[in-house]
């Protein structure tokens, strides 16, 4: 039985099942990992147990300590160190977006607690990139007990900085005890807290890490080279570690003497890795009490350890000591005294008739039917793997298409994804967030995390792509191409009890800006001078809390139309006032919501939604001084008036891959014109020849349905298509999207193609699917039932009814 460092857990438990499993005699071999600190603290024993041992042997990352060697020695016990293993320590992190770089001196810092948010101007210093909020928090994870993680950064930072790392070579270190810092229980406690906390930073195993898929600090190491550990192991240089060690000496000739101050940090060499841990085994040098079956295990499990029995170090993702060490340590491991009268375990190689059942042969000739049954699961994995890499370069069985954006479109894209879904003779996963439209345009953008790729493949915005974003695609290479493909309103909304409310764009200015707080404001009651609501009613103001198409809508009709009295300017994201007065909500049905469940409220959202939930709309006036509802406006054509109007005046720019950011529609003159339209784009990398193929063939196909408006979903939907003017421009833009060479297009099928029809690119209304057929059937039914209710209760229903009231005589 043995216990130690977490690390080799796996290794060593793959080991023993093998000598159990391969072996004639019942053996039982268990290992607890537990950290190398409590390995040593077993290992050494106590007073309780007359200081021998509690375990056969111990394993760490870090030698000895010295304490506890010196406390041997007293006792007449010797112990040798036999490294059989490699491995770096990572420092990971979980900041959102970010690709860190961090020095010893820095990491000594935070790790010290001197350094505490993420904005410090060292942190910017390395990092000049970093966006993160003003005083956000240093999260720091730590370990709770001796670990040979933290032994390896505590030693790394006692040598490479110690004027600011003061709590020196530590395996259970002094950590502050303010709120930044959280004691964590093993590896598998650093990884999660790492994963569970946003603005955190912790350090541990590094294929811990990897294998997490968690965000890695690039650290330079002696030689000034600064990577990862992840790019590090790529070009040997943990190995390299190993090799600078033996060339300078660092491994003591005499395995049984004191190994304590040994370490292999911040060695020299271009691909090293500055934090690296060699893995010991800790054994007694002296046998000789030992229980002879129980030495002879021993014996038997070190071999196949330091041998590298079926290649386990580098299984588990560990690194092998160089051909020198591994020499030496073989020759200590020689110099172990085993019981007199042992009988040594030894390995079966070539088939050996009858030597081969003696009781003391491990042999790879027995297997275990858990292990045979794992190899062939392994096998099947691996070649699943290859296919599952196979058709994920291809696409994938099915063509998967993504986007997300804007909420007002939703159902319009989900309708057209459906039937394109249902139509198509190959199977296709086309999915939309509603996400808004900011939140559309960060992941269409991308960010430092994925290269500036983009997360989606397609965004959806009732704005143009705004500067920022677009001057970073711009330095990046990247074209994208703006397609507008319908306009809807947005419209001010509210819960006042019994109002019929009107407001100019200067009155909404106040509001939405908190200088008018109360329904009896005088600047309320000048224009609706019948209003009838409480002495200092307060006004609830609902307002989006992400960035969103709607705010930006608002927010750049005001600054256009009223900008003395809204200081806010055309923003998607506002500093809205954080009084009492004011309440963030979370989309478009959060507004809803917020306005539906509070009396005295006022909000702002797509219109179509508002009407549909017959909520309070204000009437506001025109550019020509027309006053009425988007309801009112919509019923006139004011929508659709103010697109024609933004064409003939040039708001459109000819060059659909130009900066739109300054694009918009607001109060444009005409008499039935609607003052908050917004335009609804499609954004689309302009070159797309990196794309999936089959994927690309599907955002062309939902390019062109969306752009032709395919069965009517953009009017169906609540929403104006675009004049003819607008159309043509945005079809002609969409043509200047480069595909991949060698894509196949879809094509629709309009009258039937015998034969031609079945190829699997073809999309084509002559299949349907049973909810679609069934959803129609019951929309007719619902119509033809809506008509009877409407006649009935024009004539008084089907019973003629007469009530009356009054004295009880």
């Amino acid at each position: 039985h043995g216990s130690g460092t977490t690390n080799p857990q796996t290794m060593f438990a793959k080991t023993m099942k093998y000598m159990q499993h391969e072996a004639r005699v019942p053996m039982l071999l268990t290992y607890r990992g537990v950290g190398s600190g409590t390995g040593m603290v077993e290992f050494v024993g106590d007073a309780a147990s007359g200081f021998k041992s509690y375990n056969h042997f111990g394993a760490g990352d870090i030698p000895m300590d010295k304490a506890k060697y010196d406390t041997m020695a007293t006792k007449g016990e010797k112990m040798v160190h036999l490294p059989f293993c490699m491995g770096p320590i990572g420092i990971f992190h979980h900041v959102p977006g970010a690709l860190l770089t961090m020095d010893a001196c820095l990491l000594a810092k935070i790790f010290g607690g001197n350094i505490t948010t993420w904005d410090h101007a060292d942190i910017k210093a390395l990092n000049p990139g970093l966006m993160v909020p003003a005083g956000q928090p240093i999260k720091v994870g730590h370990r709770v007990l001796g670990s040979s993680s933290t032994g390896g950064l505590a030693g790394y930072l006692a040598k490479t900085c110690p004027a600011s790392w003061t709590f020196g070579a530590c395996s259970v270190c002094p950590w502050p005890t303010t709120a930044g810092f959280t004691g964590v229980d093993g590896t598998t406690g650093m990884q999660t807290y790492i994963q569970d906390n946003t603005f955190s930073i912790g350090y541990m195993e590094a294929g811990r890490g990897h294998d997490f898929n968690l965000h890695e600090v690039s650290i330079p190491n002696k030689n000034g080279k600064t990577r990862t550990s992840l790019q590090s192991i790529a070009l040997g240089g943990v190995a390299q570690a190993g090799a600078e060690a033996v060339t300078s000496g660092v491994f003591p000739s005499d395995a049984s003497a004191d190994w304590s101050a040994v370490n292999v940090y911040n060695m020299p060499g271009d691909p090293t890795w500055p934090i690296v841990l060699v893995s010991y085994l800790y054994v007694k040098k002296d046998q000789t009490a030992t229980n002879p079956k129980t030495a002879a295990a021993l014996k038997a499990f070190i071999s196949r350890i330091l041998n590298n029995y079926v290649g386990v170090v580098e299984e588990f993702g560990f690194t092998s000591p160089p051909t020198l060490v591994k020499t030496q340590t073989l020759t200590a491991a020689a110099t172990i005294v085993y019981p007199t009268g042992m009988k040594s375990f030894i390995e079966e190689g070539a088939t050996n008739p009858i030597g081969g059942m003696a009781t003391n042969v491990i042999s790879s000739k027995r297997i275990a039917f858990d292990d045979y049954a794992r190899d062939v699961m392994t096998a099947q994995i691996l070649s699943l793997q290859a296919t599952v890499s196979s058709l994920t370069a291809n696409g994938g069985i099915t063509t998967q298409l993504h986007g997300s954006g804007t909420t007002n479109p939703q159902t319009m894209f989900a309708k057209t994804m459906k039937y394109m879904q249902h139509e198509a003779r190959v199977p296709m996963l086309l999915t939309y967030r509603g996400v808004g439209s900011g939140t559309g345009m960060v992941e269409f953008v991308g960010d430092a995390a994925s290269g500036f790729k983009s997360y989606n493949h397609f965004g959806a915005g009732d704005i143009p792509m705004d500067k920022a974003k677009y001057d970073t695609m711009a330095t990046k290479g990247e074209k994208m191409v703006h397609l507008p493909f319908c306009m809807g309103p947005i419209g001010i909304f509210h819960h006042v009890p019994g109002a019929l409310l009107t407001m100019d764009a200067c009155l909404l200015a106040k509001i939405f800006g908190g200088n008018i707080t109360t329904w009896d404001h005088a600047d309320i009651k000048a224009l609706n001078p019948g209003l009838m609501v409480p002495a200092g009613q307060p006004i609830k103001v609902g307002h989006r809390v992400l960035g969103s198409s709607s705010t930006g809508g608002l927010a750049g009709y005001l600054a256009k139309t009223c900008p003395a009295s809204w200081t806010f300017g055309a923003c998607s994201v506002c500093p809205w006032p954080t009084t009492a007065g004011f309440t963030g909500v979370d989309g478009t049905t959060g507004m809803q919501t917020y306005i539906q469940d509070n009396t005295f409220s006022i909000g702002y959202m797509e219109a179509g939604r508002g009407h549909d939930f017959n909520l309070h709309e204000v009437s506001i006036p025109n550019k020509n001084g027309k006053t009425r509802t988007s309801l009112q406006s919509i019923a006139l054509g004011g929508v659709a008036q103010a697109g024609a109007e933004a064409v003939t005046s040039g708001v459109f720019p000819s060059d659909a891959s130009a900066d739109w950011s300054a694009v918009n529609v607001y109060n444009m003159p005409g008499d039935p014109t609607w003052p908050i339209v917004l335009v609804s784009y499609l954004y689309v990398k302009k070159d797309q020849t990196a794309t999936n193929p089959k994927t690309a063939a599907a955002l062309k196909a939902f390019i062109s349905r969306i752009l032709n408006n395919y069965v009517g979903v953009v009017e169906e939907f609540g929403f104006t298509s675009p004049p003819t003017l607008v159309k043509t421009q945005t079809l002609t833009a969409a043509a200047t999207i480069v595909y991949p060479t060698g894509m196949k297009s879809f094509i629709e099928e309009g009258a039937t193609n015998p034969i031609g029809g079945m190829a699997t690119n073809v999309i084509s209304s002559k299949r349907i699917a049973f909810d679609d057929y069934a959803r129609d059937v019951m929309t007719a039914q619902i119509l033809s039932l809506q008509a009877t209710v409407s006649s009935l209760t024009a004539n008084g229903g089907i019973t003629t009814q007469l009530h009356g009231s009054g004295t009880t005589n």
